[in-house]
């Protein structure tokens, strides 16, 4: 895992600076900014996440100091759950993130729904580029 303009720390809850974005990933987040509508520039954190066969990620919310989250899936496919409490019970939904696609999160997806990843089954790649909550 590689985390670049900031870094969330576990240890006092809090974002902190990291190293720039690195000069080859701006291409991409200019891209991916183009073509969901977001101003140049909006893409201020990005992360990058290796998942080895097995490996999944548990059910939570990015945090709130993050605004709009997109997602760049590499390598395998994999089910991308969603689930939010209703009730007694939880409503749930299932995005195939294909391989190379890219998914965006924002309103209620961002701040209602949990998601996670199961364990992967062959191995995969996430490039994440969030933009800064308002």
């Amino acid at each position: 895992m590689a985390s670049y303009g900031f870094r969330y720390d576990f240890s006092d809850h809090r974002l902190h600076a990291a190293q720039p974005i690195p000069d080859f990933i701006q291409p991409l987040a200019a891209r991916a900014e183009a073509f969901t509508g977001l101003s140049p520039g909006a893409i201020q954190h990005v992360l990058f996440t290796e998942y080895e066969t097995g490996a999944g990620i548990g059910w939570h919310r990015d945090k709130d100091a993050f605004g709009i989250v997109l997602g760049i899936s590499l390598g395998s496919a994999c089910p991308f759950r969603f689930r939010r409490k209703a009730g007694g019970r939880w409503r749930r939904y299932t995005l195939e993130a294909a391989a190379r696609s890219l998914y965006l999160m924002s309103g209620e997806a961002r701040s209602a729904w949990e998601h996670s990843i199961p364990p992967v089954e062959t191995p995969r790649w996430s490039v994440t580029l969030r933009t800064m909550a308002r």
